[in-house]
C-alpha cells in the first residue's frame, strides 16, 4: 500500500514537473491577457473622457426580435443570450442621462423552429454617442409552445 502511494509521487517525475511548469505558464499568460484587456479599456476611456462634458456609461444590451417563429413554437425574449451582454457608451451627460439599454438591430424569427445564434449589429443610440461594441452574438431561444 505504501509503495503504491510512493509510486504516485515518484513515477514519471519529469512529466509531472513539465505539466506543472506548463500549467503555471498558461495561468500567467491568461492573467496577463485579462489585464491587457482592462488596460486597453482604461486607455480608451482616458482618450475620450478628457473632452469637456463627456461621460461613459455601461449599458445592458437587449435584443429586438421581429417576426414569428413556425407555428407551435414561441420565443421568450427574457431567455435570449447576448454576448457580450453589455457595452460601454461615451457621450454627453445630457444624451446619456435617460438611456438605460442598448438595443440590437432586429433579429428575424420568421419560420424558426429551433434555437439559433446570429451576429447582429447594435442599433445606434443617437448622433454624438460612441458605442464600444458594434456587433454582438444573439442566441434566440426558440422553444416548442406548451399546449
Amino acid at each position: 500500500m505504501l509503495d503504491s502511494i510512493r509510486n504516485i509521487f515518484t513515477k514519471h517525475i519529469g512529466l509531472k514537473i513539465t505539466a506543472l511548469v506548463l500549467a503555471l505558464a498558461l495561468w500567467f499568460y491568461i492573467v496577463n491577457e485579462l489585464n491587457k484587456g482592462n488596460e486597453e479599456e482604461r486607455q480608451f476611456l482616458n482618450r475620450m473622457l478628457p473632452q469637456e462634458g463627456l461621460v461613459a456609461k455601461k449599458l445592458t444590451i437587449r435584443p429586438i426580435f421581429l417576426g414569428r417563429p413556425r407555428s407551435g413554437f414561441t420565443v421568450d425574449p427574457r431567455k435570449a443570450i447576448v454576448v457580450p451582454e453589455y457595452c460601454i457608451v461615451v457621450g454627453t451627460k445630457d444624451l446619456l442621462g435617460k438611456i438605460r439599454y442598448a438595443y440590437t438591430m432586429p433579429v428575424d424569427l420568421n419560420g424558426a423552429s429551433k434555437p439559433f445564434a446570429k451576429s447582429v449589429a447594435l442599433n445606434p443610440i443617437a448622433p454624438g454617442i460612441y458605442m464600444e461594441e458594434t456587433f454582438v452574438e444573439v442566441t434566440a431561444p426558440v422553444e416548442k409552445s406548451n399546449p
